[in-house]
């Protein structure tokens, strides 16, 4: 979902997309890149790449908030170590796009300070993100913008107060609050610590909240979601805590534990237009939930890769049996495979995969959540939703870059905070395949069990604090040609 402030804030910056010299003062490409990538002047050096050096010092200027620390944390050489200068250099690299990574930065320079040569001091130079942000909400209610543009309705918005506040303590830890009423109601509190053990390899968090509406999708026809509307009380209502362990043995893996416990509470309006809405075609759920996450990461940039590969997989757990009148009984396991591959400078191609395997309660459609929510799409579907127990989604993107990643400034903006900022323009071609695996929900819905495929032409506006803005025009395999809008990178 989108929120409107956010969206005109950095509209701004997205006018780029038609004007891109009124905004920025435009910097000279050589002078970006010695801002945004590190750089060694291998000229300077009277010794082979190949000769060994020793790291006798790493220093640090701009982490004004963020402990030493959890910047070495993600750094995959530390003082002391002997390597080649080949070897350094690589690993610097490696542990820039950690850096970046991490999202507590805009900006990341390293340079090899080569005085002492063999001995060498890494210096880091960094440009912090703002880390408080109280945002009013003003937003879009639908499952994405497109769904939204189709019937635009102002009862359709929800309003609020959401605050964030990263590297709460300048350990990457995060607090946040969400107040948001309106179309749909949501109240959450969260809070995530990386890191609480000597070897910064465990970490824990938690969250809790409440979400009711008075407005639902109790079936699906035609691959669209039915709503039904009940002004005086809410049609459903979940109360829900989740507490979890997090175990970061390697720089690039990631694995989560989390237990949880959620409630549910359905209206009989909702019940009455489709007895399958809950298992049994129960009012009232409840049930632990336990899953488990893991992630191998060897992308360049998480908010828009260009270079390496990511694999994930989850394994979720609801009902356990361990409650009175306990009926949810459900797993589910799911998993996706990327790869970005740089063709030349300016060429990029990548592809993935997504699957999704169910077993148990599939025939309650709220617990139901195929194709069409989030990244699961075969684009020029995105209209649609497309129930069932089982999917899998192939993604390909042929990219060129109009502008390759530059840095400017904003002039009205003080500081490197906000004023600084780097940009890149992407144009795109997309070709997408899947297919949905679906036995209790396809009566009427003619794009169940069918293989789907799209493909189109698409523009990528990429800027800082991981904003991704993406126009695409599609165009399905049953003819339909259409024009959305995404948050998010396509793989």
């Amino acid at each position: 979902m989108l929120s409107f402030i956010r969206i005109f804030c950095l509209s701004l910056l997205a006018s780029i997309y038609l004007a891109p010299i009124s905004l920025l003062s435009q910097v000279h490409a050589e002078t970006v890149l010695k801002r945004i990538r590190m750089e060694v002047d291998r000229p300077y050096l009277e010794t082979d790449i190949s000769s060994v050096v020793v790291v006798n010092g790493i220093e640090m200027e701009g982490n004004n908030t963020t402990r030493k620390s959890i910047i070495l944390r993600e750094m995959v050489f530390s003082v002391g170590d002997s390597l080649s200068l080949d070897a350094l250099i690589n690993a610097m690299e490696e542990s820039r796009e950690n850096l970046l990574n991490t999202a507590l930065f805009n900006f990341v320079e390293m340079n090899i300070g080569l005085e002492d040569f063999p001995l060498v001091k890494v210096n880091l130079l960094f440009v912090e993100r703002w880390y408080v942000w109280p945002f009013p909400i003003l937003e879009i209610g639908d499952r994405n913008i497109n769904e939204w543009l189709a019937n635009p309705s102002a009862s359709r918005l929800n309003y609020g107060f959401y605050l964030v506040w990263d590297n709460f303590r300048g350990s990457r830890d995060k607090v946040s609050l969400l107040l948001k009423s309106g179309y749909r109601q949501l109240f959450t509190l969260t809070y995530t610590k990386p890191y609480f053990d000597r070897a910064k390899t465990l970490g824990w968090g938690m969250d809790a909240g409440i979400s009711r509406a008075r407005e639902m999708p109790y079936t699906t026809v035609g691959n669209r979601q039915q709503f039904v509307i009940s002004p005086e009380i809410f049609l459903f209502q979940k109360y829900f805590f989740n507490a979890g362990i997090n175990y970061r043995p390697a720089t690039r893996n990631y694995h989560s534990f989390w237990l949880g416990y959620e409630y549910f509470a359905f209206a009989d309006t909702l019940l009455a237009l489709n007895p399958r809405y809950s298992p049994d075609g129960r009012h009232e759920l409840k049930f632990f939930t336990l899953s488990w996450d893991f992630k191998h990461d060897f992308r360049d940039l998480k908010a828009y890769p260009l270079k390496g590969h990511y694999f994930d997989v989850r394994l979720s757990r609801y009902g356990f049996g361990m409650l009175k009148d306990e009926t949810m009984n459900l797993t589910t396991i799911e998993s996706s495979y990327r790869h970005f591959f740089e063709i030349s400078k300016r060429w990029h191609f990548a592809a993935g995969v997504n699957a999704k395997l169910s077993q148990g309660n599939n025939n309650v459609y709220f617990s139901q959540q195929g194709l069409g929510f989030k990244g699961d799409i075969v684009r020029g579907y995105e209209n649609y939703v497309i129930d069932g127990q089982h999917f899998l989604v192939l993604k390909s993107n042929l990219k060129y870059s109009l502008i390759p990643q530059r840095a400017g400034r904003i002039g009205f903006l003080q500081g490197e905070r906000f004023g600084l900022i780097h940009y890149a323009l992407y144009m795109n071609l997309f070709a997408d395949a899947g297919y949905v695996d679906d036995q209790f929900f396809n009566g009427g819905n003619q794009l169940n069990n069918t293989l789907l495929a799209g493909f189109g032409l698409g523009l990528d506006f990429v800027t800082y604090y991981d904003k991704v803005f993406r126009t695409e025009l599609g165009i399905n395999r049953q003819g339909e040609v259409g024009l959305f809008f995404h948050i998010i990178a396509p793989i």
